[in-house]
């Protein structure tokens, strides 16, 4: 506590930091002035080497596929000018050559905010992934989500800036709710500045201080590790470019207020799912006997999962977890409860015995509330303690905290988390994404427009008559895949198969410049058909190919062969490099996109 409270001391002097940088980035730096956010952690990497107190070595050997294969060392990370410094190389490590590289990790965990660096990846040759992301907790049974701020695979002009939520249950997979892969800004020294907004709403991703991209995920709420890291080993490696290194300048965190919103990570229980170990609740610490703590399905006060303590024998047990690098000021905790728990002890704890709420035997459920919570040093430890005798049990769920809601208005309540969505994927729900006629596409999972049956739906606006395919799922070869692409007549076409082998169903004359139209197409069982606003334009019967493809990931936005992504590894393909690139580039918007594994009805 004395290390950060010695940090958070020097913030007035390391404000000047915030204006001028040691080194030639000129762009301006931190999170937007009339959003109400206050510089919380600033780390400037001063000194000779790594605070033990504040990070750890990211270390081992990272491998995916034949596609990556590094080794982590802490001996290739160090302080020097004030910068943080990574090394890469390809040496001979316990007698076997070895790609090499390394990175930091915090051992604090970081909620809602706005994180921002400065950073100079490798660029001298191909195979090191550098990256500026959040995931996981030194805490076990943390893995929540996967922000990346960005992702740069050397040699590439695409930074990748990604949300994954691992939350699932054994029979279920979220898609990769945002993969976006976004032309990025250097300045003439090959330096970035990176940021990222994580809200109630979602992730807003920032390059050079601009807004490029938004993740839509309300309420996914944790506190999780923040990473920097120069991966080696990715894809096809350059070997005689290296030894090189990338660079950190800083990496800072701005905290601001969301009063009547839960900053308490599973406090519902329900990222639990199926798939988690009952016993141990996510994001949660169990303290004593943890046998006497179960996530249960089922008869929750919300939702459908909720917490039991209780044991055939006598019980004694806790349950912890800290929120770290929240704003100060007034809180309020809220919960619901029912025990018949007469004679044991049933209390939540905030920063000890400071603030205490003693709950109530009850039956039913019942609300409790501890108000006026002060909290002071931008952390608040939270403990539930319950004991018992044989067969006592209390139960407990949708816990909150959070600052107040501002007077005239209440606490925000999420929806149910439900894990299968219809639409599988659906993105640009608010506002239209931008496509302006860069390299510039969104990845989506391969499991998204697969089936005998598949519907595509979306709204769009393209800005000039050319061929350009805004979307597509298709693999190279096979009879499986699909895509759909605009011509420079004006006409719509819908691609059943692989780009070698293929069953085309167009509508001639249907779009134009600058003219915003929703289009579905749809695939079911050997019949393609095109909709636009809502009337059937053009349909196929007695297509022999499918869409039962899935070793190929989709693009949506600029869907030309210029990139290639094997195992998240993103390259310029030889066809980029040539220039033989036959479409043209998407330019124009698109939105409220949605796929399903499943024909839909058509509205008109």
């Amino acid at each position: 506590m004395q290390k950060r409270e010695n940090r958070l001391s020097r913030l007035f002097s390391s404000i000047v930091a915030l204006i001028i940088i040691p080194v030639s980035v000129s762009i301006a730096q931190g999170p937007p002035p009339d959003q109400g956010y206050e510089l919380l952690f600033e780390e400037n990497f001063e000194g000779d080497s790594i605070d033990p107190d504040l990070w750890v070595y990211r270390e081992g050997r990272r491998t995916a596929g034949d596609w990556i294969n590094g080794y982590n060392l802490k001996e290739k990370v160090y302080l020097k000018d004030g910068m943080l410094h990574i090394e890469a190389d390809y040496e001979k490590i316990n007698g076997a050559y070895e790609y090499t590289g390394g990175g930091i990790i915090s051992k604090m965990n970081f909620g809602y905010g706005y994180y921002e660096s400065v950073s100079k990846p490798y660029m001298a040759g191909k195979g090191v992934h550098t990256s500026f992301w959040q995931a996981g907790s030194q805490r076990p049974n943390n893995s929540i989500f996967e922000i990346d701020g960005y992702e740069i695979d050397s040699k590439s002009k695409m930074a990748c800036n990604n949300l994954y939520v691992h939350l699932a249950s054994k029979d279920a997979r979220i898609a990769w709710p945002h993969r976006g892969n976004m032309p990025y800004v250097t300045d003439e020294d090959g330096w970035i500045l990176d940021a990222w907004e994580y809200t109630p709403d979602g992730v807003n991703f920032f390059d050079g201080g601009k807004l490029v991209a938004t993740a839509e995920w309300k309420d996914l709420t944790a506190q999780q590790q923040v990473w920097l890291t120069a991966l080696n080993g990715c894809g096809q490696v350059d070997i005689e470019a290296l030894p090189g290194e990338s660079l950190f300048k800083y990496f800072r965190y701005y905290a601001r207020d969301y009063p009547g919103v839960n900053l308490l990570p599973n406090g519902d229980f329900e990222y639990n799912q199926d798939k988690v170990n009952p016993s141990k609740p996510v994001s949660w610490t169990p303290v004593e006997d943890g046998g006497a703590i179960l996530v249960v399905e089922g008869d929750a006060a919300n939702d459908r999962y909720k917490l039991r303590f209780g044991d055939d024998k006598n019980y004694k047990t806790a349950l912890e977890q800290k929120i770290e690098f929240i704003r100060n000021g007034e809180y309020m905790l809220t919960a619901q409860v029912r025990s018949n728990n007469k004679a044991g002890v049933a209390k939540i704890n905030v920063n000890g015995e400071d603030y205490t709420l003693n709950l109530p035997v009850s039956r039913k459920w019942k609300q409790v509330e501890l108000s006026n919570i002060i909290v002071e040093n931008n952390e608040a430890h939270i403990a539930i303690s319950v004991s018992g005798q044989a067969n006592e049990w209390l139960e407990i769920d949708d816990i909150k905290f959070m600052k107040p809601p501002l007077e005239g208005q209440t606490a925000r309540e999420p929806e149910p988390l439900k894990i299968v969505k219809e639409p599988l994927w659906h993105l640009a729900k608010a506002e239209p994404i931008v496509f302006p006629g860069d390299d510039r596409f969104f990845f989506f999972d391969r499991f998204l427009g697969y089936g005998d049956a598949i519907s595509v739906a979306f709204t769009i606006k393209a800005d000039r008559l050319a061929n350009m395919t805004p979307i597509a799922r298709i693999p190279e070869t096979g009879q499986s895949g699909w895509l759909i692409g605009l011509r420079e007549d004006g006409g719509l076409l819908f691609r059943i198969g692989s780009q070698a082998d293929y069953t085309d169903v167009v509508a001639q004359d249907v779009y134009t410049a600058g003219k915003e139209c929703q289009v579905v197409c749809q695939f079911d069982n050997g019949t393609a058909s095109i909709y636009l606003d809502g009337k059937l334009v053009a349909s196929k019967t007695g297509i022999i190919q499918n869409t039962l493809d899935k070793t190929a990931a989709g693009k949506l936005g600029s869907v030309g062969r210029g990139y290639e992504a094997i195992n998240g590894v993103v390259q310029e393909s030889e066809e980029k490099q040539n220039k033989k690139v036959e479409t043209r580039n998407f330019k124009g918007t698109i939105q409220n996109i949605k796929i399903y594994n499943k024909a839909i009805p058509i509205v008109n």
